[in-house]
C-alpha cells in the first residue's frame, strides 16, 4: 500500500481545492492507499508564518500595492533561493515534526512556498509539485529539487525551464478540479431547474471566492439596476454580513443569494456565465463547465497572466470596472448577437478545460510512490523509511491539520 503525503496552504482558496481534488482522484483510482493531507504553516507557532492565512486576503485585497512591489522584488530564482534559506530556522521545528510523524512514499505540493522545507525534510522521497497559476506564477512554484513539475500550461511549461528546470521533469496536466465541473450535454436545463433558475432567462453568476471578496455587491446592485434580460445568482461565500445586506435588499429583478456553497458545480455547469476575480481554480473550473468569464479584478504578479491568458484565448473578458462588468453582461445577454457571442466563449472555455487534470496527476503521482516501495537493490520499504527517519532529530510528532487520512 503506497503512503502519500499531500501538503497544501490556505493562503488562497486554490492550493487547498487542488489538494482536495488530488486527495479524491487518489481515493477513487488506489482506495487502499495511505492519504495525510496537512497545512504545515497552520501547525507553524512562528510569525510570520502562523498569520499567513488570515494576512493572505487582507494584504492582496486591501494593500495590493504592497503585494504587487513584493512580487516584483523576489520574482527571481535566486531571490527566492535566499529568502527560503532565511526563513529556514523558523520553520525548521514544524517541517522537522512533520517528517517524524509520516512516511510517504511520495510527497505532493500545491503551494510553491512549501517546496524547499519539504524537500529539506524528505530527501529522499519523490516530490510532486502541482503548480495552480496558470500563466504568471512566482518564480518559487519553479524547483529544480522536484522529480515531477505539474503545471497547467505551455505557458507555465516554459516559465519553468527559463527557471532551470528540466525539461524532462515538467507535463502538462491542468489545474486539478473536481471532475464534477465538467459540462454534460444537454443537462443545463435539468441544473436550471434543480436549483430553481429561470429555464427562459440567462443567469448570470457573481461570485468572489470562498471568502466573497471584492465588489460583489456594488456590481450586484449595478446589474440589477440596468434591467437586463438576465437573473442573478451570487455566491457571497464566508462573507456573512454581506450575505445578509443582500437577502434584505429589496431587488427590481431575480437575484439568488447564497452564502458558503459546497456544490458549486451544479452552478457552474448551469450558469449562462461567470462573473468573478482571476484567480486560477475558478477559471480552470468554469474551462471545465464551459462558462463564459467575466473577470472583475486580479492579484497583481500570479493573477495578471491569467486574465491575458483567458481573453486571448477568447474564452471570456476583462472588465476592471462596475460599469464594465454591465456592459459585458449586456452584450451577452441582449441583442440578436448575444447568444452567439456567449456560445463562442462558451465553446473556447470548453476547449480549454482539463476536467480530469486531477485524475491524470495522480495516476503519475502513484507511479513515483510505486517505484519508491521498492529499492533497486531489493530492500523493503519499511528498511528505507527507517534508515530516512534515523537522519532526523527525535522530535514529537506534529499536531495534525488533515483533512483526509
Amino acid at each position: 500500500m503506497s503512503s502519500v503525503l499531500l501538503a497544501f496552504s490556505d493562503t488562497g482558496g486554490g492550493h487547498r481545492a487542488a489538494a482536495t481534488a488530488l486527495r479524491d482522484a487518489l481515493r477513487s483510482i488506489a482506495p487502499a492507499t495511505s492519504l495525510q493531507a496537512v497545512d504545515p504553516y497552520a501547525l507553524s507557532h512562528r510569525w510570520p508564518f502562523d498569520r499567513l492565512a488570515g494576512a493572505y486576503p487582507r494584504v492582496v485585497n486591501g494593500a495590493s500595492w504592497l503585494w504587487r512591489g513584493g512580487f516584483r522584488l523576489t520574482d527571481t530564482v535566486a531571490c527566492t533561493a535566499t529568502l527560503q534559506t532565511l526563513a529556514w530556522p523558523a520553520l525548521r521545528r514544524t517541517f522537522r515534526d512533520l517528517a517524524a510523524g509520516a512516511q510517504p512514499d511520495v510527497v505532493v505540493s500545491t503551494h510553491p512556498l512549501l517546496t524547499a522545507p519539504l524537500r529539506r525534510v524528505f530527501p529522499d522521497v519523490p516530490l510532486v509539485v502541482v503548480v495552480t497559476d496558470l500563466a504568471s506564477g512566482h518564480a518559487s512554484w519553479y524547483h529544480r529539487g522536484a522529480a515531477l513539475l505539474s503545471v497547467p500550461t505551455d505557458i507555465a511549461r516554459a516559465r519553468a525551464i527559463a527557471c532551470g528546470v528540466p525539461a524532462s521533469r515538467i507535463e502538462v496536466h491542468g489545474v486539478p478540479v473536481s471532475p464534477h465541473f465538467a459540462a454534460q450535454p444537454g443537462d443545463r436545463a435539468q441544473l436550471e431547474e434543480r436549483l430553481g433558475w429561470s429555464r427562459v432567462r440567462p443567469t448570470l453568476l457573481l461570485m468572489g471566492g470562498g471568502d466573497g471578496v471584492g465588489p460583489l455587491e456594488q456590481i450586484a446592485v449595478a446589474l440589477d439596476a440596468a434591467g437586463l434580460s438576465c437573473d442573478l445568482a451570487v455566491v457571497a461565500g464566508r462573507n456573512v454580513a454581506l450575505a445578509e445586506r443582500l437577502r434584505a435588499r429589496a431587488w427590481r429583478g431575480t437575484v439568488h443569494v447564497y452564502g458558503f456553497v459546497q456544490g458549486l458545480e451544479t452552478m457552474f455547469r448551469a450558469a449562462s456565465m461567470v462573473i468573478t476575480k482571476a484567480g486560477p481554480g475558478t477559471i480552470s473550473e468554469a474551462f471545465a463547465a464551459g462558462a463564459p468569464l467575466v473577470l472583475t479584478g486580479a492579484i497583481p504578479g500570479q493573477e495578471t497572466g491569467n486574465v491575458r491568458f483567458v481573453v486571448d484565448a477568447g474564452a471570456g473578458v476583462w472588465a476592471p470596472s462596475v460599469a464594465e462588468v454591465v456592459s459585458r453582461a449586456r452584450a451577452w445577454t441582449e441583442g440578436p448577437l448575444a447568444e452567439a457571442a456567449r456560445g463562442q466563449a462558451a465553446a473556447a472555455a470548453l476547449q480549454l478545460g482539463k476536467p480530469q487534470a486531477a485524475r491524470d496527476i495522480a495516476v503519475r503521482v502513484l507511479a513515483l510512490a510505486e517505484r519508491h516501495r521498492v529499492l533497486p537493490t531489493g530492500g523493503s520499504a519499511d528498511v528505507r523509511r527507517r534508515g530516512n527517519r534515523a537522519a532526523l532529530p527525535a522530535v514529537a510528532p506534529a499536531r495534525s491539520s488533515r483533512f483526509a487520512t
